[in-house]
């Protein structure tokens, strides 16, 4: 687009902005304006803002013009209506300035930030310029007596704080795009609220002003908050202001005609009363219709941010599966030539070769060991743990632990005790998980339990559960730490000068296992002392 055409353009739209001005403003000044200027309805002034707001301050001239072409036209002498242009004016751009640098203003209006914003900067203190400078260019045109002064002030002012909470909101939010209602029980639930909101507005403001008490009638105009409650709640924002406009035109409207409960002797005097109302109300939804689309946001940006996580959850527990996998591979390998070297397949080894291969097998078995749980753990993690829960018998499972765990016990001269369990007692559990939890609970055990103590485990009834419980005389767990060890790689001791080995996935296993079996893990420990675990299943 050459520059000409850019000026054409931008030269049409104030020309544009202009006369919609003047239109609207001789609208509003039909209305029984005080001293024949001061209107307490006053559309221009938020289409001023909208328009500056959207489309930028450039468009100032268009404001200006159409402010000093309207009091023209209504009697203004000329000198008094370039002030009450330039005070309209000025209103418009003070207004745009104070927003977007005190609060970066979006036209969307779905931040709280906006809202207050719009409501104190642009409604409450902006609307005073034009107020003093317009009842002042009155004033000193000899239009407004010095008795008038406070009564204009307040109309002029209370006119234009009306528009920019009714008026303007509408034309940014809806400035944005039309949005569709793909939801055919939206599209229901909004043609209820457009013919709630007619029908309860014909009902209050076409009816007659001297039926009931002033109390009564007043109390009439309350019956809009509920719908307004409902667009903010159903339609955010743009369904907020929109019924709030809507509410505010037919009000106007009959009351103009002499209907409603704020009908007064005089014009001016109604719409004093109404606009107060309608202030509030507009306020009021603004705040709650911002209020429901932070929520609304915040609600959309977690659920992102959890698909995010779980997505990147999903991918690292399936790295860990594989990795897993695949370092299993060379570490039985390992195992098989180590196997094979220690039977002399290749030729007889000596009593200190035999030394070596017996660590390095003790190693390799240490080092499966961790990649199990690793294997595990990502298994459990990637939602790819499968459980076959079937009737298993106590004493069966805890009989066949101690052959399992014998050569650990007798290297570190551990007094091993199972305490009697009834034949009967059985749980509902996978055998092959519950065997995994129990070795874990023993191998902590043993771990932490230091040469010539006790361990012990036993079983008991607990009605509709089963508790098996494994008890050691360990080094036990400072009370500070008892709720984390839980926690997947959490470990008491940390650093390098740590005694114990691990990578602290045992216990994050065990309570995932448990809970896949509907059972739950407990943990009780004393420091110096020792440790209980326990598992709890359904009885079975």
């Amino acid at each position: 687009m050459t520059q000409a055409a850019i000026r054409i353009r931008h030269a049409f739209a104030i020309a544009l902005l202009a006369a919609v001005y003047v239109v609207a403003a001789r609208a509003g000044l039909m209305l029984d304006a005080v001293a024949g200027f001061a209107t307490l309805v006053w559309p221009p002034s938020g289409l001023a803002l909208a328009a500056l707001l959207l489309f930028g301050t450039g468009l100032w001239p268009g404001v200006f013009v159409g402010a000093f072409l309207a009091n023209l036209i209504t009697g203004a002498p000329v000198p008094v209506a370039i002030g009450i242009g330039i005070g309209n004016t000025l209103e418009a751009v003070l207004a745009v300035y104070a927003l977007r640098q005190i609060v970066d203003f979006q036209v969307a209006l779905e931040r709280i930030t906006d809202v207050i914003g719009l409501i104190v900067l642009a409604a409450g203190l902006s609307t005073m310029v034009s107020a003093t400078i317009g009842v002042a260019s009155l004033h000193f045109g000899g239009i407004v007596a010095g008795a008038q002064l406070a009564e204009t002030w307040r109309a002029w002012w209370l006119g234009d704080l009306i528009a920019d909470l009714v008026f303007a909101p509408v034309l940014l939010v809806w400035a944005r795009g039309r949005r569709r209602l793909d939801d055919s029980t939206r599209r229901l639930d909004a043609i209820a609220l457009g013919i709630a909101v007619v029908a309860v507005s014909l009902l209050i403001f076409a009816g007659s002003a001297r039926s009931g008490t002033a109390t009564g009638k007043f109390a009439q105009a309350y019956l809009f908050f509920p719908l307004l409650i409902w667009a903010a709640i159903r339609f955010g924002q743009r369904g907020a202001v929109s019924t709030a406009f809507i509410v505010s035109v037919i009000a106007i409207w009959g009351t103009a005609m002499g209907h409603g409960p704020f009908v007064r002797p005089a014009l001016h005097q109604s719409l004093t009363l109404l606009q107060t109302f309608m202030g509030v109300a507009a306020a009021t939804v603004l705040v709650l219709g911002a209020s429901i689309s932070e929520r609304r946001r915040a609600e959309i940006e977690m659920r992102l941010a959890r698909g995010r996580a779980e997505e990147a959850n999903q991918a690292k527990a399936e790295f860990l599966a594989v990795m897993s996998h695949e370092l299993r591979t060379p570490l039985n390998a390992i195992s098989g030539y180590v196997d094979l070297l220690s039977l002399g397949v290749d030729g007889p080894i000596t009593e200190k070769q035999r030394t070596a291969l017996a660590r390095i097998q003790l190693n390799e078995q240490h080092l499966l060991s961790l990649i199990d749980e690793v294997l595990s753990f990502a298994q459990i993690e990637a939602g790819k743990l499968h459980v076959d829960i079937q009737s298993v018998l106590v004493h069966d499972a805890l009989a066949t632990l101690e052959a399992l765990i014998e050569p650990e016990l007798e290297k570190k001269e551990l007094i091993f005790s199972c305490n009697p369990v009834n034949n009967a007692l059985s749980v509902r559990a996978d055998p092959e998980k519950l065997r995994q939890i129990l070795l874990n609970f023993l191998a902590n055990a043993i771990k932490f339990t230091a040469q010539g103590g006790r361990i012990g485990v036993g079983a008991e009834d607990r009605g509709a559960f089963v508790r098996i419980w494994v008890s050691d005389s360990g080094i036990g767990i400072p009370s500070e730490e008892i709720s984390r060890v839980f926690e997947p790689f959490f470990q008491v001791q940390q650093g390098p000068t740590r005694r114990y080995p691990g990578i602290g996935l045992g216990l994050a296993i065990v309570r995932d296992l448990a809970h896949a079996m509907d059972g739950e893990v407990r943990l009780e420990s004393t420091l110096g002392v020792g440790t209980t675990v326990s598992l709890l299943l359904r009885a079975g």
